[in-house]
């Protein structure tokens, strides 16, 4: 057994990655897919990826998503015929490590409700159930793409002079804290893979959006309008010149994400044509309580 650590993934272990995804997601009739991106990650140094060998194969894997300081967004996957081994718990405590380095103070731990052996682990590690997210995919059939009279909102490419208007909408938006919308917007400006949009009426900035590409497909976040002008159309009218940019761009499978709680983004987004793909439950846990009995 070798239990090897990444802050990066290359080629070849994505690969192997997706390798043990594509049996556990048939085994378990999941949905979802690990992000392995770490671009965005506040630290490009912190290890993020724990894979476990047996006999130089992947079985086991942990993977962390941690975009602040506050919170490690936690997935991980373990071959079927190798589970109830314990490489899922010496993975996490490998993880737990790491992020102690880095003064981070919660786990959370994401979860698809048809997962009996992913709810399993939840309720031994005795984790609160924090939030339903759904991943919605894009279908352009339901809608005609017309946009609804509204004030003229324009968008664009955000460029590195718009951070400071950037990190204020942030703020505005979903209550980010300065230095954690700073860091966030600078990663996706110096990625090969992102996009930062920002919406414009005249020449006030009034919302935000990202999006993270891959060969031919999309994934939307960050996407929000400023307080003042939300319920007024412009979210729509925004999130349709997005998703005309990302098609013209050659992406024509898009997705995007929503906390369960946010009835208008979810409404908002059913109305601009997606459709729930699968839910993700997520439950929170302090590091320095698992696996103590």
């Amino acid at each position: 057994m070798v239990i090897k650590k990444f802050s990066e993934p290359s080629e070849e272990i994505i690969k192997e990655i997706r390798n043990v995804e594509l049996i556990c997601k048939e085994h378990d009739k999941l949905n979802g897919s690990i992000f392995l991106d770490t671009s965005i990650n506040f630290n490009s140094e912190i290890k993020s990826l724990f894979l476990l060998y047996d006999s130089n194969i992947l079985v086991s894997l942990v993977s962390m998503f941690i975009p602040t300081r506050d919170e490690a967004e936690i997935s991980a996957y373990t071959l079927p015929k190798y589970r109830r081994k314990g490489y899922f718990k010496k993975l996490l405590h490998e993880a737990i490590k790491e992020i102690s380095k880095y003064n981070i103070s919660d786990l959370i731990f994401v979860c698809e409700p048809q997962s009996n052996d992913g709810n399993k682990v939840i309720e031994k590690l005795k984790a609160e159930f924090h939030f339903t997210e759904y991943l919605l995919r894009y279908n352009d059939s339901v809608d005609d793409m017309e946009v609804r009279p509204t004030p003229e909102i324009k968008l664009k490419e955000a460029e590195k002079e718009d951070l400071e208007s950037l990190i204020n909408l942030s703020q505005e938006i979903f209550n980010d804290n300065y230095e954690d919308a700073k860091s966030m917007i600078i990663k996706s400006f110096e990625s090969e893979n992102r996009i930062q949009y920002i919406g414009m009426i005249d020449k006030k900035h009034i919302g935000m959006g990202s999006a993270s590409l891959g060969n031919d497909e999309a994934s939307i976040f960050g996407f929000g309008v400023s307080p003042q002008y939300q319920g007024k159309g412009f979210g729509r009218a925004m999130l349709k010149r997005i998703l005309t940019d990302l098609k013209n761009r050659g992406r024509e499978n898009i997705t995007i994400e929503v906390d369960s709680t946010n009835k208008n983004a979810f409404n908002l987004y059913k109305k601009c044509g997606f459709k729930v793909e699968t839910s993700f439950d997520y439950y929170r846990k302090r590091p320095d309580f698992l696996f103590q009995s």
